[in-house]
């Protein structure tokens, strides 16, 4: 099996069609079908359902697919940092949750970067729970994560700020002429939260649980941005950190009573192996640790 043959799949996919494909890779049609089958025969099952004008993955196909796709994704990957290190530039891998995080990792990656311009960050957007696990599994270098809990004995960490979520509504909802400080005030309001499996859902729906009642969420989404715009448009209202609910004027936003801060806490697995750009980072974080919000245990 060879990243050509994956390659040849992938297009294949995509056009659903073996003549557009071929012509997008610029190789013959029976060069494409011959390597289509080859990796059909390595597999030890059939990746399409071929029919006279048609072709259609098969189930087994489809899940081959998002192999392929990832496979070929971090073979880029690999060609895109290659070059990087052929260049003589360090490469970070940094992780960082969307809500709080997102907005604190800008001015620390600003400051670093004008003292260390040679290092290059490689950005993960990702949930707290996966950002953990890809620094468990070395996928990434340090991860800047938003928690109520402080990270365990695993973890090496740094506290960088912290932040609150905010109960948000457009200026002209009816609730933003209330007082609004608690989670039964929120009644039946639609909310746009984030996916379950953030840590910042699935802590607000143990807060509502507690107090009894339940969120009327009409949509879910990854993306901070989405929860913004529909609040901005008076289409919902959402949950938003402090630092973004404040910087803009078409928000009303609301400190809850149930809702404690979270701490931003820039973390690193213990044991981890270090190299030139990590050591670099972590005696960056060293030196401006005494402008930190809190003092805590040093890393590696």
């Amino acid at each position: 099996m060879t990243l050509q043959q994956l390659q040849y799949f992938v297009t294949v996919c995509k056009y659903q069609n073996l003549t557009k494909a071929a012509k997008e890779l610029s190789i013959s049609q029976p060069g494409i079908s011959t390597s289509i089958r080859d990796l059909e025969s390595e597999c030890g099952f059939a990746l399409f359902e071929r029919r006279p004008n048609s072709i259609t993955l098969t189930d087994q196909g489809a899940k081959f697919l998002r192999e392929a796709e990832h496979m070929l994704h971090a073979y880029s990957k690999l060609q895109k940092n290659a070059k990087l290190i052929a260049e003589e530039k360090m490469i970070l891998r940094i992780g960082v949750a969307p809500m709080g995080a997102g907005t604190a990792f800008p001015r620390l990656r600003k400051g670093f970067h004008a003292a260390h311009p040679d290092i290059t960050f490689e950005i993960t957007e990702d949930s707290t729970e996966s950002l953990y696990q890809k620094i468990d599994t070395g996928e990434l270098d340090f991860a800047l994560c938003v928690s109520i809990s402080l990270p365990d004995e695993n973890y090496r960490y740094v506290t960088i700020g912290h932040s609150r979520l905010l109960f948000c509504v457009n200026k002209d909802n009816p609730l933003a002429r209330e007082q609004i400080n608690s989670l039964q005030q929120i009644g039946q309001t639609p909310l746009v939260m984030l996916s379950d499996h953030y840590s910042q859902t699935k802590y607000l729906k143990r807060l509502f649980h507690k107090e009894n009642c339940k969120p009327n969420v009409i949509q879910y989404t990854s993306q901070v941005f989405t929860i913004f715009q529909h609040i901005r448009e008076n289409a919902a209202a959402g949950f938003l950190s402090e630092d973004i609910a404040r910087q803009d004027k078409e928000l009303v936003s609301f400190v809850l009573q149930e809702v404690d801060a979270a701490s931003i806490t820039m973390i690193r697995r213990k044991g981890a192996k270090t190299f030139p750009a990590v050591d670099t980072f972590i005696h960056y974080i060293r030196n401006i640790k005494k402008n930190l919000n809190s003092a805590m245990p040093p890393l590696p």
